[in-house]
């Protein structure tokens, strides 16, 4: 530490010194800043500038995790602290900087991420602005259903009873790839609308309200069967019945019957599965819409709006004058039948209906009469409505005198304003929020308790109407106005009259929702969230396939001397070493071939021929050309060939033309007729006009055919010689290829299918064997397993004692080894594909890393990257990073990145190691256009710190720390060093003084007692006992050489005592000029008797390694081995050796 003591006290708050904090901490290193913040002033940690920062603000905005880690375990230090510009905490400054790792510093050590600023925003809120700009959620998304509530009716789909105090996945649905778009909660039972148009349902069953065919309560979300075979679009339900619409217009219901609220002829007591509504004035009409409540139900097309129940003054007309309660099939409601009107919204509560229309009237059906509360309420988008009152002399069985609850209307429009009626005040109210900020909503839900709320920007809120009483003592509290600018004026003077003030409270674990639902009491809850990855970009990529090309090394790499080939096929003077299983696989004609036996060959143009040079079986084949057999065996391996390529020049070489000129000769003399004249002619002529004869024959025959059919006979024998072969789809891909003008032209491009091969085809071909960690075998072909992999090519195609076993123990586990298999076989890995472990898709990626398959690798990454989730992404990015998978760790950033609000909330992140976390840090900055402004420039002016360089290992404490600390400590020190010292036994000394070689080893000599107020080791004891007899190290001509480290600083001279060295008389030194000499030139006293080495007691608290002392500058330069032996024979010729202590 400095030793610069300040001249401010306890009590500074010099501005000038908050300056000075804030330029070192904008300039300098974490050690300079520690260095500088614990010697300059002595509140150095809580001191504020004119802006009201400290030196925690400036360390969070500058990223120095460090410094802020220091001064959080520093006493007194407020980390909630706000700046006067903004009212911002640390926490709101590092978010806003983008230092993840600081974020995490300050979640770790308790700062709350709730505490607002002065314009109400959270640390999360700052994270939910900073969103780019292509993340908008929309109704569209792919999105989850998230529900809480305590669950009484095992209504929230969890797999059951127990409660939830904070919105939780409902993961039944994403681990089916399902996703929702609508959700209905009720009493009993919830219903699911999925974006396919498939309903599910669970919770109690009890007449048949669930749609299952029968009564059995479902703990989790089960598919209607039923309604598997329409594309439902809207769904409704209420305490007893379900409701659904599906797009082409059609009704089904499902439940219990009591008040004909189904719908259907002739009325059932209860309904079990669904049963489509028939109704004769419903035949021609599409129904666009369906609401229900207890004791009714609402159909509504374009024109007209249906009810049907129990008419207790909610269905929109007067009581049956027969005395019918219930009615029973759909009924239109004749007071909104006229021309002008055009239904666009409904909705229904236990005692009330409210319907809209698209010019913007709202009507409220309710008792016995259809009335219009509200018009011109244009670009509604949503509108709902809860309570009423029936009339309870209908049915009082089921009814109760005044036992509804007075009627509320929401309505929401496309701007995202609410509006409120309720029957107390009768008139139609904006909403206006009693929070610190603006917001605007895009969905909502009433109970009859509270308002569920949803923002644009993914928030959720619950609200509250404040109570009449106290409006008037909260005029002051802040209100957000969402009315137009031009209202604020005229509506100033009595907001109690013009507005409806309703609290909001956030809801925590929610950043992404769309769409909320409650149940009517305000018991179970619902939010739908867009999926986390629907704005991810950064998704892996599985590279082109190289199965073609493997093997097509490995057929070029293939020798005759190596150990992999198992046949050789010998064209002409050509051998083709090759492999049994990949021509048996290939082509059924060699896999008859490799069947038979010598005397079962078929074809008499191919034969076996003994063994080649290595054993393997040789087979001979006749009138092939060699070059044609090279392309076979190219297309065998390769699935394609040179000949399959568009733009190739083939070259064909002959280079048995010889023996091809002497077939011909033979022929061509066979053919030759001699005349009778031949006497005195030579043998020469009679060839040389036999040959004319024959070429002339030759030019006629060519002269029949054209140009086109001798460029075209390549391709010919090609499709002979694999059709020969049983290579059909060569064949077939050959009769779209042309050659003209000696290039290969592909007219009619046909793709064959993706080359496989099967494990357990042509079992009986397998040379070696995998066995896996937990003892199961895996046959296998050495040709497969060298050709795919440089693992085992290097293992198999080498001297290695494994190219000679037949079974390979591999520690691996069997299923992972499996999916390795496939995959060296197949190209593919279906069982990663369809797995939902990702734990396991992730040891197979870390067995893929090892093994160096990288495409397998990336398969796995594109398969982990599909199942990220909010609860593993902060492993898998360290999961990533520790085994290099690059695209994942790419993925994985940007997922957090996307989501680093609900992660932050759900403190899941702090799983991740510091470099992790540094990274996550860099790329969250770079993800956000805005961080390129948000640069804090180093102060230029400011004290110079070039001096503070702290040492490693040095620990700082702040000046009003150590000046508490500093007394006590000193007091400590005195009792301990008293405590010690009676502790201490009595030595007792031995007459003769003498000493032995584990003396020296275990206490090494020192002249003087020296106190170190640090601990430094110098050396080791090899070192010291192999050094010289001048203390010089090897290599080191003499102790002057050896430059030693200064540890002055650390001693009190006046506290040094020198003691003298001494030697046995009459001895004799080993070499003349290596006497002992003492410390500072003190002269060596010669003793009658040696004296023992003194101990180095003192220096043990401060001293653990007992080097040090030896090498302390008061001590004598060391001794080496040889010296101290002879030393100790001498004193034993002496006799004054002592006797080992008991």
């Amino acid at each position: 530490m400095n030793s610069y003591m300040p001249e401010c006290t306890s009590k500074c708050r010099s501005l000038q010194h908050a300056l000075d904090v804030i330029s070192v901490v904008t300039r300098g290193s974490e050690g300079q800043i520690k260095a500088f913040l614990s010697s300059y002033c002595y509140n150095a940690a809580t001191i504020k500038d004119a802006f009201g920062r400290n030196v925690i603000h400036l360390a969070s905005s500058c990223g120095k995790k460090g410094v802020l880690d220091w001064l959080a375990e520093t006493k007194g230090v407020d980390l909630l602290a706000k700046d006067k510009e903004s009212g911002w905490t640390a926490l709101h400054r590092s978010i806003f900087y983008g230092y993840i790792d600081c974020v995490l510093s300050l979640l770790k050590h308790g700062v709350s991420l709730y505490v607002q600023d002065k314009e109400g925003l959270s640390a999360l809120d700052l994270v939910m602005k900073d969103r780019p700009i292509h993340v908008v959620f929309k109704k569209t998304d792919p999105t989850e259903v998230y529900t809480w509530g305590n669950n009484i009716n095992f209504t929230l789909g969890h797999g059951g009873q127990q409660g939830r105090h904070h919105p939780e996945l409902v993961d039944l649905f994403p681990r089916n790839g399902v996703y929702i778009k609508q959700v209905v909660l009720c009493k009993f039972h919830s219903v699911f609308l999925s974006h396919k148009g498939q309903v599910y349902t669970c919770g109690h069953g009890q007449g048949g309200r669930l749609g299952h065919g029968d009564e059995q309560t479902c703990l989790v979300p089960r598919l209607v069967e039923g309604l598997t075979g329409h594309q439902c679009s809207q769904i409704a339900a209420a305490k007893d019945h379900t409701v659904v619409l599906t797009e082409d217009g059609y009704v089904y219901t499902f439940g219990l019957n009591t008040f004909h609220q189904l719908g259907i002829l002739p009325p059932p007591s209860n309904c079990s599965v669904p049963r489509q509504v028939q109704a004769k004035n419903l035949k021609g009409r599409m129904v666009i819409g369906v609401a229900a409540g207890r004791f009714h139900t609402v159909l509504w097309t374009k024109e007209a709006v249906y009810t049907m129940g129990l008419n207790g003054g909610q269905l929109g007309y007067l009581l049956d004058p027969n005395g019918e309660k219930c009615v029973t099939a759909p009924r239109q409601v004749s007071a909104l039948h006229h021309k002008d009107i055009s239904v666009s919204l409904v909705s229904a509560s236990d005692g009330a209906t409210v319907c809209v229309s698209e010019r913007g009237d709202i009507y409220l059906l309710a008792d016995y009469q259809c009335k219009k509360i509200a018009s011109k309420q244009l670009n509604l988008k949503k509108v709902l409505v809860s309570g009423g009152y029936l009339e309870y002399k209908v049915d009082t069985q089921h009814l109760k005198e005044n036992g509804g609850q007075k009627t509320c209307i929401l309505a929401l429009d496309e701007a995202g304003r609410v509006f409120c009626w309720k029957s107390s005040n009768n008139s139609m109210k904006q909403c206006r929020w009693v929070y610190g900020r603006q917001v605007f909503m895009s969905d909502v839900a009433l109970n009859g308790n509270e308002i569920m709320f949803v923002t644009h920007d993914g928030e959720a809120f619950t609200g509250k109407w404040l109570e009449e009483g106290k409006k008037n003592s909260e005029k002051k509290e802040p209100v957000s106005s969402l009315q137009h600018p031009s209202c604020d004026v005229a509506c100033e003077h009595d907001t109690t009259s013009v507005y409806e003030r309703i609290r909001l409270q956030k809801l925590t674990f929610v950043h992404r929702a769309v769409s909320i639902a409650t149940d009517p009491s305000g018991c179970n809850f619902a939010v739908l969230q867009s999926d986390p990855k629907t704005s991810l970009y950064e998704i892996p990529s599985v590279s082109l396939s190289s199965f073609g090309m493997d093997f097509g090394k490995l057929l070029d790499e293939t020798d005759e001397m190596d150990s992999i080939h198992d046949v050789t096929f010998q064209i002409g003077t050509r051998m083709y070493p090759v492999h049994k299983y990949i021509l048996a696989v290939r082509s059924d004609f060699f896999r008859k071939l490799f069947l038979s036996s010598d005397n079962q060959l078929d074809t008499p143009d191919i034969y076996r021929k003994d063994e080649d040079a290595v054993g393997c079986d040789l087979y001979v084949i006749e009138k092939v050309h060699p070059d044609l057999f090279a392309y076979l065996l190219q297309f065998i391996y390769t699935d394609t060939c040179d000949l399959l390529t568009h733009g190739y020049k083939p070259k064909i070489s002959y280079k048995e033309k010889s023996d091809e000129y002497q077939d011909t000769l033979i022929s061509n003399l066979s053919k030759m007729s001699f005349d009778e004249n031949v006497n005195g002619k030579s043998a020469f002529e009679i060839y040389r006009n036999n040959q004319v004869q024959v070429i002339n024959e030759k030019q006629k025959s060519k002269s029949k055919k054209g140009k086109a059919d001798d460029e075209a006979n390549l391709i010919k024998m090609l499709q002979s010689a694999a059709k020969k072969f049983g290579l059909s789809n060569l064949s077939g891909r050959l009769d779209g290829v042309r050659l003209e003008n000696g290039k290969i032209n592909v007219v009619n491009k046909k793709n064959g299918n993706k080359p496989k091969l099967n494990q357990k085809k042509c079992s009986y071909l397998c040379d070696v064997t995998l066995k896996s960690l937990d003892g199961k075998e895996f046959p296998c072909h050495k040709c497969v397993l060298c050709a795919r992999l440089d693992y085992f090519h290097s293992m198999l195609n080498s001297s290695w004692i494994e190219a000679t076993c037949s079974a390979l123990e591999m520690p691996i586990h069997s299923d992972i080894l499996q999916i390795i298999v496939d995959y060296l076989y197949t190209d593919e890995a279906l069982a990663i594909k369809d797995s939902q472990n990702v734990e396991f898709i992730c040891n197979v990626l870390v067995v893929a890393d090892q093994l160096l398959i990288s495409r397998l690798k990336e398969i796995c990454e594109v398969a982990i990257a599909e199942r990220l989730t909010l609860k593993n992404a902060a492993e898998l990015l360290e999961f990533s990073a520790m085994y290099n998978a690059e695209q994942l760790k790419l993925s994985c950033l940007q997922f957090i990145g996307l989501n680093m609000a609900a992660l932050l909330e759900a403190r899941t992140l702090e799983v991740l190691s510091d470099e992790v976390v540094k990274d996550l840090s860099v790329y969250y900055r770079k993800m956000i256009p805005a961080m390129v402004r948000r640069v804090i420039t180093p102060y230029p002016d400011g004290p110079d710190i070039s001096s503070f360089e702290p040492e490693d290992g040095e620990n700082f404490v702040f000046l009003r720390e150590e000046m508490n600390t500093e007394q006590n400590s000193q007091e400590a020190l005195f009792k301990k060093a008293k405590t010690k010292a009676k502790k201490k036994p009595r030595k007792r000394s031995d007459s003769s003084g003498g000493y032995n070689l584990s003396d020296i080893i275990q206490s090494p000599a020192s002249t003087g007692s020296v106190k170190l107020d640090k601990a430094n080791s110098v050396d080791s004891l090899p070192e010291l006992l192999t050094s010289d007899s001048e203390g010089s190290y090897a290599g080191v001509s003499s102790p002057r050489d050896l430059q030693s480290p200064d540890f002055t600083k650390g001693f009190h001279p006046e506290r040094t005592e020198m003691k003298d060295k001494v030697c046995s008389p009459g001895m004799k030194p080993s070499h003349p000029n290596k006497e002992m000499k003492s410390y500072k030139g003190a002269s060596a006293v010669m003793q009658s008797v040696p004296q023992s080495i003194p101990s180095a007691r003192h220096n043990s608290a401060s001293s653990p390694n007992w080097v040090a002392t030896s090498f302390s500058p008061a001590s004598p330069p060391a001794m080496d081995l040889r010296t101290i032996m002879e030393i100790e024979e001498s004193m034993q010729k002496c006799g004054t050796m002592p006797k080992a202590n008991s």
